[in-house]
């Protein structure tokens, strides 16, 4: 049996010199608002999230839902930045995606 070698190319970009850390766990998100990011692309996270904003206020006690569409991306990264800002510092947690 011959033996073929593969090489396997990471897409993923490397994150920026000094990104921030992830802050600390939330002990709970009662009392807190729950951030949800999605957009127009991916239809089934629609439901997903629809689903998680039910369960987190009726089960987790979440005191608020924020939803943010970022658009259409065709900015500048700092332009792109600037739209998140208000979605960012109007929540205490947030959900932006399943990593898949």
């Amino acid at each position: 049996m011959n033996h073929v070698t593969i090489e396997v190319l990471d897409p993923t970009a490397p994150s920026p010199h000094g990104a921030a850390q992830p802050t600390a766990r939330l002990a709970s998100l009662r009392g807190k608002v729950l951030g949800i990011r999605r957009d127009r692309v991916w239809h089934s996270f629609h439901h997903f999230s629809d689903r998680i904003a039910e369960v987190a206020r009726e089960q987790w006690g979440a005191r608020d839902l924020v939803f943010f569409d970022p658009g259409v991306r065709l900015g500048t990264t700092e332009a792109e930045r600037d739209k998140l800002l208000p979605f960012v510092q109007g929540v205490e947690a947030a959900i932006v995606g399943l990593g898949t």
